[in-house]
């Protein structure tokens, strides 16, 4: 019985240890306990993504038009279909102006909590440099770089366990920097960064407002874990200011060649790219919004160019933070595929009658569904076509001001979506 009794307490003494030994690895986890992929394979996993835009990059948080996050955005980003989350954040406001620069542990847990937020969702979520003006309007004073370097060092340091999921972005829109400027704020933030984060994906741009001709003409980074990024709201008198329409040959064929020249260099390059930011604000001509985050979106997808739509929770408004309603633009972002339904045309013919007509881009789809949508109601299913028709007379009531969509169900069931019209007298 004594010799039984021995041998449970050994055995019960080294399954404590082994516990001990697993909690103990629990909290000592690092970079080497994950495997972090190249950025060719992680991009090609990020895809479809939006920011949370005017929110953590305001001078203090709620000075513009949000609240603060709340854990619930992550929940519908994912049931959207969303797999990534760009977070923009401000340092100014929460970082001391003198020596040593420290930044409030205050707010390294709040950006802390919201980053876990998304890679406990299995997110990819991105943070950045966003707004900090003090930096860009005074880039040329050592001590004000010395304090955006010390601030890189911290974020490297707190995060620096964080798995894969988490990239560094070094800065957004640094518009009042010369090239020369960002080229050497790229390096020098860049080698910050690796001292603690040999591996992480890290997202570097050009100069002035970052759009494509900017990253194209940046110097490229010595760096095997690099991402390019760019911004487009192209042509700014529409997209940033609403004004005219959108959507002839000409203004296509100006987006897809932006896209074709950034994959080009990309491929020559061997450096994965982002669109970080992209959109139409909704003073715009509704027809050619829908069609301006269409054509985004399908050759961001044609280019192998994950993207992340701009959403302030204003004029860029995708998701209504407090009634968790999304409007079409979500469905735009989420179901738009390259061998989607595509140029849909909804033409007036009388108060009781509209006139469809579209692309089919996938000849061994199923069946083309029909949908329509009268003032703020939902879609609903109207008919159901063989999938190489294209073309539609809508005989119901109520054609005046609807809103129409063809869908593809093609294999696996997967829908994709056209861009949705409204039609007009």
């Amino acid at each position: 019985m004594k010799y039984i009794l021995s041998i449970l307490v050994t055995l019960s003494f080294f399954i404590f240890l082994f516990f001990i030994g697993c909690n103990n690895q629990d909290e000592n986890v690092n970079q080497n306990d994950y495997l972090f992929e190249k950025p060719q394979a992680i991009i090609a996993k990020m895809t479809r993504g939006i920011n949370i835009g005017n929110t953590l990059e305001p001078p203090h948080v709620g000075d513009w038009n949000n609240k603060f996050i709340e854990e619930y955005f992550f929940d519908d980003y994912v049931e959207a279909g969303f797999n990534t989350v760009r977070v923009p954040i401000r340092w100014e406001k929460h970082t001391l102006e003198v020596p040593p620069y420290t930044v409030s542990e205050t707010w390294l847990d709040t950006i802390e909590k919201v980053i876990d937020w998304g890679l406990e969702r299995d997110l990819f979520i991105i943070i950045n440099a966003h707004h900090d003006w003090w930096l860009v309007n005074n880039y040329t004073s050592l001590e004000v770089r010395n304090r955006f370097h010390n601030i890189w060092n911290q974020i490297a340091f707190r995060f620096k366990d964080k798995p894969p999921h988490l990239l560094f972005e070094i800065i957004n829109e640094p518009h009042g920097m010369t090239k020369e400027n960002v080229d050497e704020l790229n390096k020098d933030i860049l080698k910050i960064i690796r001292e603690e984060n040999p591996q992480r994906i890290v997202i570097y741009g050009g100069h002035s407002w970052s759009n494509s001709d900017h990253l194209l003409s940046a110097r490229i980074p010595n760096d095997e874990y690099i991402v390019g990024y760019f911004h487009s709201y192209d042509p700014w008198d529409f997209a940033g200011k609403g004004n005219g329409v959108w959507g002839s040959d000409y203004d296509i064929e100006r987006i897809k060649s932006k896209f074709n020249q950034v994959s080009q260099w990309s491929r020559k390059n061997n450096i994965p790219v982002m669109l970080s930011e992209f959109g139409a604000i909704h003073d715009c001509d509704y027809n050619s919004r829908m069609l301006h985050y269409f054509t985004y979106v399908k050759e961001a997808l044609l280019n192998e160019i994950a993207f992340q739509a701009w959403d302030d929770g204003g004029k860029f408004k995708i998701y209504d933070r407090e009634s968790r309603l999304w409007p079409e633009v979500k469905d735009i972002l989420i179901h738009t595929y390259i061998d989607g339904p595509e140029k849909l045309k909804a033409h007036y013919i009388n108060d009781t009658q509209a006139y469809l007509t579209w692309i089919n881009n996938n000849d061994q789809c199923s069946k083309i569904i029909i949908e329509k949508k009268r003032n703020l109601l939902l879609f609903e299913n109207i008919a159901e076509l063989d999938s190489n028709i294209n073309e539609y007379i809508d005989n119901s009531s109520g054609v005046v001001n609807a809103t129409y969509r063809v869908i593809s169900v093609c294999e696996n069931s997967i829908r994709k979506y056209s861009n949705p019209f409204k039609v007009q007298r």
